[in-house]
Parts: C-alpha cells; sequence; structure tokens
C-alpha cells in the first residue's frame, strides 16, 4: 500500500506541475493564480498547497521540468545524427519555445529585481540549466563527437549564451535561416577536433568520417 500511495503522490505532483508550466507559459507568472492552477486540474486549491507550499516552490518544480525537457531535447537532436545536423534540429526546436519562455524569464527578472526568493530560484535554475548542457557535452565528447580537449563547462556557457542571444535578436527582427547558419557555423569551429584526436578517435572505430 505506501508504494501504491507514493506512486500516485507522485503522479498528482507531476500533473500540478504540467498543468503551472502549461499556465506560466501561456499567462505568465504573476498572472497565473494557485486558484487557476486548481480549477484547471479540478482539484481544490488546498490540495496543490499538500504538494508544494506557494507558487514560488510551484515555479521551482517547473523550472525543472523544464530543464527534463531541454535534457530530452538535447538528446533527441544529436541521437544518431552528425554534429551540424544535430545543431540544425536543436536550433529549430528551440526557437519554437523562445517566444514563450523569453516572456516568462523577462517577467521572473523583472520580479526578481524585489523577491530574493525568486531572484535565487533564478540563480540556481541557470546553475542547473549549465549542467544539463555541460553533461550532454561530456558524454559527446566520450563518443568522440567533440573534442576531448575542450572544457565541458566553458563551451556549455559559450553554446548557452550564443544560442540563447541568436534566438533573442530572432525576436527582435534577424532573420531566423541565418541565425541558424551562424549557430551551426559556430558550432562547428567551437567543437572542432584537431587531426590527431581525430585519427586517434577513426583508430578506435569510436569516430564517424568526416561531417
Amino acid at each position: 500500500m505506501p508504494r501504491i500511495l507514493s506512486g500516485y503522490r507522485e503522479e498528482v505532483r507531476k500533473k500540478i506541475v504540467e498543468a503551472a508550466y502549461s499556465l506560466f507559459l501561456q499567462k505568465g507568472y504573476h498572472r497565473t493564480t494557485m486558484d487557476e492552477i486548481a480549477h484547471n486540474l479540478g482539484v481544490t486549491k488546498p490540495a496543490i498547497y499538500q504538494y508544494f507550499p506557494g507558487k514560488e516552490e510551484l515555479y521551482a518544480a517547473v523550472a525543472e521540468h523544464g530543464r527534463e525537457e531541454l535534457a530530452e531535447i538535447l538528446e533527441r537532436s544529436f541521437d544518431n545524427r552528425d554534429l551540424r545536423t544535430g545543431s540544425e534540429l536543436l536550433f529549430d526546436t528551440l526557437a519554437r519555445y523562445t517566444p514563450q519562455f523569453n516572456s516568462m524569464y523577462s517577467e521572473m527578472m523583472l520580479l526578481a529585481a524585489h523577491n530574493e526568493r525568486i531572484r535565487s530560484l533564478l540563480r540556481e535554475d541557470r546553475i542547473e540549466d549549465i549542467r544539463v548542457v555541460e553533461s550532454f557535452i561530456a558524454r559527446q565528447q566520450g563518443k568522440g563527437l567533440i573534442s576531448a580537449q575542450l572544457n565541458s563547462r566553458v563551451l556549455a556557457i559559450a553554446c548557452d549564451a550564443l544560442v540563447n542571444g541568436l534566438l533573442i535578436d530572432i525576436l527582435a527582427g534577424l532573420d531566423k535561416e541565418e541565425a541558424k547558419k551562424i549557430w551551426i557555423a559556430a558550432m562547428t569551429q567551437l567543437t572542432r577536433m584537431d587531426e590527431t584526436e581525430r585519427l586517434a578517435f577513426r583508430k578506435n572505430g569510436s569516430l564517424p568520417g568526416p561531417e
């Protein structure tokens, strides 16, 4: 019985997070109320408070949910694909999410100026986002797709800054296809392996032919 109860609570928690995630993206953090989330789920507000003490704690869970989606997007984009093709698919996928995410994130940044708890949540969110990307890069280095001589954390921060900057530029009017070309060219340059390293990986049978 305890296992059934634990599984049930986790499923309910997941539904609450997914409902909040959707509403935060649609309406923004401030305009979304706990009452509205409860109504959307067909439960009472006290029922939600059994899982999350307040909206800030719920936002932290939503941010974690977003990181899980990011990890899945990274894996899907590069699954059985070379670096160029994976980078292109990743950019297209992120570009579809950007307008909603940037709107919510901009709102959270404004709120953070007067709310230490939200500021702390955003800081932790960014740290964990980078860790997701860094972990992914490290795995690609292990496969011989990215130079192992590169610092995975530095590369993660650089790639994160680059793609977010380009996606913001698209919202400001930059042609999406031009932005994508810049992203792919930069990724190719940033992750390039020298010939000695490439030959070593090929010798071990773990590196595909030229991209």
